[in-house]
Formats: C-alpha cells, sequence, structure tokens
C-alpha cells in the first residue's frame, strides 16, 4: 500500500471529520460557539436613545412613564440628578387623588435607583418607558446595559444549523470577552434562522405597546439586509449536508477501495473520485457563500445599523477557514482518485499497445 493512498485516506478522515464539526458547530449551547457563520452584537442596540452615546440624537426627555405593575420604574433625565419615582396605581390610591404619585430623589439614592434599570426585561412596560430609561444612562453604563433594558440578548449567532442567543462574560465591553450562551433553537427550522424576527419577538413580548427593530429607528434597507441571513443559512445547511453525506461516504469507499481495487479497479477508481468531487463541490460553494454572502450582509447591516440604533454584524473568520480546509482536504482526495484514474487509463492503453503490437508481429516460421 504506497504512501500516497495512506496520505488520500488521511486527507479524507480529516475532511469528513472538520464537515461533521462545521455542519454541527452550535448545535448545543456552547458546543464551537465561536464557529458561527454570523454574529449579531445587539448589546448597543438603542443607543440613538443614549445622548452621551449619540450627540446628535434630540429627543424630548420629558417622556411620560406607565407605572409598572410589579414594581416601581425609575426613569433619569439628563438634567442634574433629578430622579422621577413613580409608584404604582393602586385600590387605594385611588381614593385619595390629591396625595402625590412621585417623590425627588436626592443625591444618596441615586445609585439605587439606577439599578432598578438594569431589572426591567421581565417586566411588562412601554417601549417609551424603556427609552426614556436608555435616554437617562451615561456612556459608561449605556455599554453594559441597554439589551438589559429592552429585554433581549447581547448577541445572536447563526449557525449552518440552527440560531443561537446570550451574553457576553464578563461584560460586552471588555476585551476577549466571550459568549455565554443561554439557548439555541430548534435544528433546520428556516423560520427560527430568521434572527431579526426572534429579536422583534423577544421585543414585542417585553412591552405591552410593541415593540420591533423598525420601532427603535431601524430602517427598511436594514431590515432587507437582515433578510438575507435566513438565506445564507439555509443554502449553507443544504451544501454542507451534501459535503458531509459526499465527505463519509467518499472514506467509506476508501476502505472498501482495498479490496475491490484489485477486481473491480476502473469502478473503484471511478466511485471514489466521484465522491470526493461531489465533497469538493459541495464545500466550495458553502465556502463561497461564507466569503462572499456573508460578508456582503455583514458590511450592509454595518452600515446601516452600526452608528444608526447600535446593531453590529461580525463574519465567522473561524467557521470561514474550516470550511476552506475541509473543501482543501478534499479537493486532495479527488487528486488523488484523478491521478489513479489516469495511471489506470495509461496502464490500460500499454496493455492494448502491447497487444495490438503483438497480434501484429508475423508468426515465427517452423
Amino acid at each position: 500500500m504506497g504512501f500516497a493512498f495512506l496520505f488520500s485516506t488521511a486527507c479524507s478522515i480529516i475532511g469528513f471529520v472538520l464537515a461533521i464539526l462545521g455542519l454541527f458547530a452550535g448545535n448545543t449551547p456552547g458546543f464551537m460557539e465561536d464557529f458561527s457563520v454570523i454574529m449579531l452584537n445587539t448589546s448597543a442596540l438603542g443607543r440613538n436613545y443614549v445622548p452621551a452615546l449619540s450627540q446628535s440624537t434630540k429627543r424630548d426627555m420629558s417622556l411620560t412613564v406607565l407605572a409598572d405593575e410589579e414594581a416601581n420604574v425609575t426613569t433619569t433625565a439628563t438634567a442634574k440628578h433629578i430622579v422621577v419615582d413613580i409608584k404604582p396605581t393602586t385600590n387605594d390610591d385611588t381614593k385619595n387623588d390629591n396625595q402625590p404619585k412621585y417623590s425627588i430623589l436626592d443625591d444618596d439614592d441615586i445609585k439605587a435607583k439606577e439599578e432598578s434599570a438594569k431589572k426591567l426585561a421581565p417586566r411588562k412596560l412601554t417601549l417609551s418607558a424603556a427609552e426614556g430609561v436608555l435616554a437617562g444612562l451615561s456612556a459608561d453604563s449605556a455599554a453594559d446595559d441597554m439589551a438589559s433594558v429592552l429585554g433581549i440578548s447581547e448577541f445572536y449567532s447563526l449557525h449552518v444549523m440552527n440560531v443561537c442567543e446570550g451574553t457576553f462574560a464578563p461584560n460586552a465591553t471588555t476585551d476577549g470577552a466571550w459568549r455565554n450562551v443561554s439557548s439555541c433553537t430548534i435544528q433546520l427550522n428556516s423560520q427560527q434562522l430568521n434572527i431579526s424576527q426572534l429579536i422583534d419577538n423577544e421585543l414585542n413580548a417585553n412591552f405591552i405597546d410593541g415593540g420591533s427593530l423598525s420601532r427603535l429607528g431601524g430602517s427598511s434597507s436594514l431590515q432587507n439586509a437582515l433578510d438575507r441571513i435566513p438565506t445564507i443559512g439555509l443554502v449553507l445547511a443544504v451544501f454542507y449536508i451534501v459535503g458531509s453525506c459526499a465527505s463519509g461516504l467518499c472514506l467509506l469507499l476508501t476502505g472498501a477501495s482495498i479490496v475491490t481495487r484489485a477486481t473491480h479497479g476502473r469502478e473503484t477508481v471511478l466511485a471514489n473520485l466521484g465522491a470526493a468531487t461531489g465533497a469538493a463541490l459541495a464545500l466550495l460553494i458553502a465556502g463561497l457563500v461564507s466569503a462572499v454572502a456573508a460578508e456582503s450582509t455583514v458590511q450592509s447591516i454595518n452600515r446601516l445599523g452600526k452608528d444608526t440604533i447600535g446593531l453590529e454584524a461580525v463574519k465567522g473568520g473561524k467557521f470561514e477557514a474550516l470550511t476552506w480546509a475541509a473543501f482543501g482536504m478534499m479537493v486532495v482526495v479527488a487528486l488523488f482518485w484523478l491521478h489513479e484514474l489516469h495511471s489506470d487509463a495509461k496502464k490500460a492503453a500499454a496493455a492494448a499497445a502491447a497487444k495490438k503490437k503483438a497480434a501484429a508481429a508475423p508468426a515465427p516460421k517452423k
């Protein structure tokens, strides 16, 4: 058994393993989370409502905050240390309408009241109330609190089979922060690959008057860019499944060729060449989708959403590298079997020429 065959077998194994890893990355929370196709960073979503982050945004800071049913809602105005604490309305309060429904807090209570902004997510509020809280955040606190105020995750990552979401640890502004995955969607559900719809659903569930990316200031052009994400996910899923199956079949045929090569040489070579070529072509298309379509979508999202509503997209460099590595392994395997096909053709041609020459030679005289 030659070295070239052993090397081809090793490449076939590596290509199959890499294809399977790319297919099932993000299959469960935390499994190869860094190998995402596209990641949407929503930790700064709503920055257009934070004057400290967007000086060009001019909004009326005198917002009416509806009382929360479960706890007090606190909004901090941009004026000097003025905090309005609105109490929930109860049956006892309606008996005496002359009693004030608010109180002015002093400086000692400001820090405690600012912490309430982080607890808004599980409550039913109006979107205007959340926007009021965002308007009162400082630049430092806004960087870590905006997603909490809106009640959404800090990131949403597209994988080949599903979408995962969670928070950054230790926080969104730390250099080298890692992703702490909280949940993932079911596999191969085209609707759940729509990340913008997932965000809209969470925003809508958190506010009694509804919420969505468009209500936060997202443009129709940004929505069109986000709508490409499910298509990218579906195309990658199809070609990754084909590539994984073809590379697995190639690996099986390579093992079988040890027995069948001697008796069915041409058929064995053609079968292995077809499987390796099919795997390489499928992974090539997946690599092009990751490199071209995903890159274009990321650039469009960042151009339309990063400096406007704070929606940032990041392309998965590790996933792209893994895809091209799997493609490269299968190309090596295909080239080996192409070489074997050429060698068999040369041997057959040489044998046919020798047979023809022997038939043309005059018979020896007796």
